[in-house]
């Protein structure tokens, strides 16, 4: 197989997804200090529905050229390779072109749908980048199912580089036409970074071009529409029903909250807190989890390739433990240190309210992208559109009800409940497609009692300092994070050997 190993691949695209959400987490601070959290709630409000049009613009097939590209290339079928390939981009280019003539003549209906007419800018900019973004995902899939984690990671983090830069400078220099216009200036941002990616992309595909045009040409039969859409199909709904989800909640967050009592701009303003800095603090462990899932479907669409069950199991249970071990300590960040950090890093501490509720479900959130990945690869995409139709119902049914009765804090409760319902199924299903089996203690009981450990370490810590600040908070990070370290060690839930590989990877 081509490219890096499995936990190779996923510790480069770990450090790139590192580097890029420490570059979002900077970029969000500035953009809340300088520019304000009403100009980030309107881009957030938009954001899921572009999010949306590109999940059902890209119809799935990156993922499903992924996996395929990873079967074929364990049994080197070359042309068949570059089949899949060509049918991927065409559909692609063309779908993006298509969508953003609809979304172009639809703009002044679509815009109604929003709590805030003062989107519609923003709405306007965001669309350009789908055309980019729908083609630079063909290369992407190709990459990945290739393991040139390497090249994609590149080509990720410079397109941040882009995205950040563009996107603050131009915000300061239109916001004085007001907060609307700050808010299309992030999107122009984003618009740039993208054209900056596709074409590293293409720059990336030449040099990946001896692997592309390996084996003989073969011709484009029906055989290869069907197995792209048997696994496109279901892996787009999946993807639009969580885009629908989003899109719905950044609808209805700021209505139900209006009933709670808040007025439109302070509305607003607690979902730019709740969306863009809770969860923003809340998803910054999936550049672990991330990595991961995408590592998982070409190194599980591999293993079943071939055939190798122990293999598939193996990667299975690895995957679960990194993403427990490496989860645990964050949730307990967020669950005692939710104000200090909200406070000291973007000066609002009123976002520790939501974020300490969310931090009882975090552990799940990340799972769930741990699992989908593993579903993807093993070609379970009609599993993970049920389990992610599962997660939405009870977002949006909680978010419906709690709301107007404890504000923001009931959009968060809604975010947990479906990410335990869901990674719960996905697990379920894991456990009968490859015979899974794992000590549930050695899995969960012994990570979570060395998480204990170190919350009481942070009570501790938090009573002996008279004040928190930048300093006192990073020590006190520090200091958890290795009483935690030697609380895995104590109860055995990892070794020294097991050290010495993440070391050595």
């Amino acid at each position: 197989m081509l490219g890096t190993g499995l936990w190779q691949g996923a510790a480069i695209l770990t450090l790139a997804n590192f580097l890029n959400k420490v570059l979002s987490f900077v970029y969000r601070i500035l953009v809340i200090r300088l520019i304000g959290p009403e100009s980030m709630g309107l881009y957030e409000m938009v954001f899921p529905f572009y999010t949306f049009v590109l999940v059902v613009a890209t119809a799935g097939l990156p993922l499903a050229l992924a996996k395929i590209v990873a079967e074929r290339a364990a049994r080197g079928e070359w042309g068949l390779v570059r089949n899949v390939f060509h049918l991927s981009l065409f559909f692609l280019v063309f779908s993006g072109l298509v969508f953003t003539a609809i979304l172009y003549f639809g703009a002044p209906l679509l815009g109604r749908l929003f709590a805030d007419e003062r989107v519609y800018p923003v709405f306007m900019v965001m669309m350009l980048a789908l055309p980019l973004v729908c083609t630079c995902s063909a290369f992407r899939g190709y990459f990945q199912g290739l393991k040139l984690m390497g090249p994609l990671a590149l080509a990720q983090v410079i397109e941040q580089v882009t995205r950040v830069s563009s996107g603050l400078g131009l915000a300061l220099h239109l916001l004085p036409r007001g907060i609307e216009w700050g808010a299309a200036g992030l999107a122009w941002g984003m618009v740039l970074g993208e054209a900056v990616g596709l074409i590293i992309s293409l720059l990336i595909f030449r040099q990946a071009s001896p692997y592309y045009l390996a084996g003989e040409g073969q011709p484009i039969v029906l055989k290869d529409f069907l197995t792209l859409a048997r696994l496109a199909v279901p892996a787009t709904l999946a993807r639009a029903a969580t885009g629908l989800t989003l899109t719905l909640e950044a609808i209805l967050i700021p209505h139900r909250l209006q009933l709670w009592g808040a007025s439109l701009r302070e509305a607003t303003a607690l979902y730019g807190q709740y969306s863009g800095i809770a969860l923003t603090l809340v998803y910054l462990p999936m550049t672990i989890t991330v990595a991961i899932a995408m590592a998982m479907v070409p190194g599980m669409a591999e293993a079943q390739a071939l055939e190798n069950y122990s293999l598939l199991q193996r990667r299975s249970f690895q995957a679960l433990k990194v993403t427990v071990l490496s989860g645990l300590p964050f949730a307990m960040f967020f669950l005692f240190l939710a104000t200090e950090i909200s406070d000291i890093i973007f000066k609002a501490p009123e976002a520790g309210a939501p974020l300490k509720i969310l931090a009882w479900g975090c552990l799940f959130l990340y799972l769930q992208q741990t699992t989908s990945g593993i579903l993807q690869g093993l070609g379970a995409m009609k599993i993970n559109l049920y389990t992610t139709l599962v997660d939405g119902a009870a977002d949006l049914v909680v978010i419906y009800f709690l709301t107007p009765l404890w504000g923001i804090k009931g959009a968060a409760w809604g975010i947990n409940l479906g990410a335990f319902l869901s990674t719960s199924l996905n697990l379920l299903a894991i456990c009968r497609l490859i015979h899974l089996r794992f000590n549930f203690l050695d899995l969960f009981g012994r990570p979570c009692l060395a998480a204990l450990v170190m919350g009481v370490s942070i009570k501790l810590l938090q009573r002996s300092a008279w004040s928190i600040g930048w300093r006192e908070l990073v020590g006190l990070l520090l200091i958890a994070s290795i009483t935690y370290i030697v609380a895995l060690l104590l109860t055995r839930t990892i070794s020294l050997r097991s050290l010495a590989l993440w070391k050595r990877i």
